[in-house]
């Protein structure tokens, strides 16, 4: 056991609340080791460590489907509320006036749902 920690010449210092060290001593305590030493070092080596990386070139792509999502949402609940006026009203003026409103509607959402697609073809060629 003396080699073994004859071996070990490198140190690193952390800094810890009473309470940290408390329940650091606490959890060595009810472990198997000898040491906090040993503990650290088996807590440090033993768990795996997951890393996540995030892709910073998605961010802007993300915050542009955001912002299309919200408009098609304002555009689909505009094209609702023309369906619903063109089949309660009787009046065949008012349904003719609703139903260009209707058309400019349809267009404003299909260039929109083309804007989508776009966005999604190029995450699909910068993923893929």
């Amino acid at each position: 056991m003396e080699t073994e920690n004859n071996n070990r010449k490198r140190r690193i210092y952390v800094r810890l609340t009473d309470k940290e060290f408390s329940t650091l001593e606490t959890r060595c305590k009810n472990s198997t080791c000898r040491s906090v030493s040993e503990y650290v070092r088996h807590c440090l080596f033993t768990k795996p460590i997951t890393t996540l990386t995030r892709d910073a070139s998605a961010d802007e792509a993300i915050m542009q489907m955001s912002h299309l999502n919200r408009e098609l949402n304002a555009i689909g609940n505009n094209f609702n509320q023309l369906v619903r006026r063109v089949n309660t009203t009787s009046q065949a003026s008012e349904i003719k006036g609703l139903l260009l409103l209707f058309e400019s509607q349809k267009k404003t959402m299909f260039s929109k749902i083309d804007e989508v697609k776009e966005q999604l073809q190029k995450l699909a060629e910068k993923w893929l």
